[in-house]
């Protein structure tokens, strides 16, 4: 089976298409296919949201530790050299 990929769809494009599967009439052997890609795409957009959380968390993480290291270091000394 050849499986093909849609990486140029954003975040929300990738939630409209799973919301409007939710309105589709589905009969018969359909039922179980929808369901399946009902499935797939939901665990995408959690895939996603995790990855996106946790780029936030590492963002955070990264400006706590600058922060941490910037008032670490002594201030510049002013006045004469003595």
């Amino acid at each position: 089976m050849i499986i093909y990929s849609l990486d140029d769809l954003s975040l929300r494009e990738i939630r409209a298409l799973r919301k409007s599967l939710d309105f589709l009439p589905i009969t018969g052997v359909d039922a179980s296919f929808i369901a399946v890609l009902q499935n797939k795409i939901t665990t995408q957009v959690m895939e996603i949201e995790s990855h996106i959380k946790q780029e936030e968390i590492n963002k955070h993480n990264q400006l706590q530790e600058a922060i941490k290291n910037t008032s670490t270091t002594p201030p510049p000394k002013r006045g004469k050299n003595s």
